[in-house]
């Protein structure tokens, strides 16, 4: 091979080689930069979505505090409205299904409020709240075998609520359980002194065991307390047996 021949063939192979070079070169940072694009969208997404999921909490516990203010003026028919829309930006949310419960209950709304506190259990079997409103509301419609068993499962969550105690008491109360009851509201006020409801239930289950002195024991303490007992319930009791001076 002529050696200007054999020079231009060694140029143009070097030329290719490095033409080669650059565009793999070229290519791995057209690559790097495609990738860095792709990040960077997938980041921007990802913080939209994190935004949007932000905002929506925030609308959701606005909603449900409004709810809860509603449920308190006794506004009762907006707040199972305003609950219902709160659901649907958290469709699973098991505290929302309660509120809404709670607010159909206070509306008279009790089999529909029985159906929320349920799915309420499905979705998250862990709540006090949900039971003790459940049980509460299945007082309300004469069903106090089954409350009984929903103030059961409140106190597995939270044995020391006095609230759940007393509401126990007042569903064997009902049942005609007294001594039952008389332990349940003792234990009641174990856990808080000042617990007016488990006082008045107390009082009436001694009376209806003809237990009188014990029920003026308990009115007494209760006064100690600076709790009232109802009027009805002192002067059944009066009528009864007179206070003892």
């Amino acid at each position: 091979m002529p050696r200007k021949i054999k020079v231009v063939w060694v140029i143009c192979c070097i030329l290719i080689f490095f033409g080669f070079v650059v565009l793999a070169n070229k290519r791995e940072m057209d690559a790097s930069r495609e990738k860095r694009r792709t990040e960077a969208e997938d980041t921007q997404k990802r913080n939209e979505v994190a935004k949007q999921r932000l905002e929506q909490k925030k609308q959701f516990e606005a909603m449900m505090g409004k709810v809860q203010e509603l449920i308190a003026l006794k506004q009762y028919e907006e707040a199972a409205e305003t609950a219902s829309e709160a659901l649907k930006l958290d469709p699973k949310n098991a505290r929302a299904h309660t509120w809404w419960g709670l607010a159909l209950a206070r509306a008279g709304r009790i089999d529909e409020a029985l159906d929320k506190f349920n799915l309420s259990s499905q979705l998250d079997p862990n709540q006090t709240q949900n039971y003790y409103y459940w049980g509460l509301v299945l007082i309300m419609k004469g069903d106090n075998e089954h409350a009984v068993d929903k103030f059961e499962n409140a106190l597995l969550l939270d044995p020391e609520n006095s609230k759940v105690y007393a509401s126990w008491g007042a569903a064997l109360n009902n049942l005609e359980r007294y001594d039952e009851a008389i332990k349940k509201l003792e234990e009641a006020l174990a856990h808080n002194p000042k617990n007016e409801n488990a006082y008045g239930v107390l009082v009436d289950a001694h009376f209806h065991k003809g237990q009188y002195q014990q029920a003026w024991e308990v009115i007494d303490r209760a006064r100690k307390n600076q709790m009232e007992i109802s009027p009805a319930s002192l002067k059944r009791l009066s009528d009864a047996s007179p206070e003892p001076r």
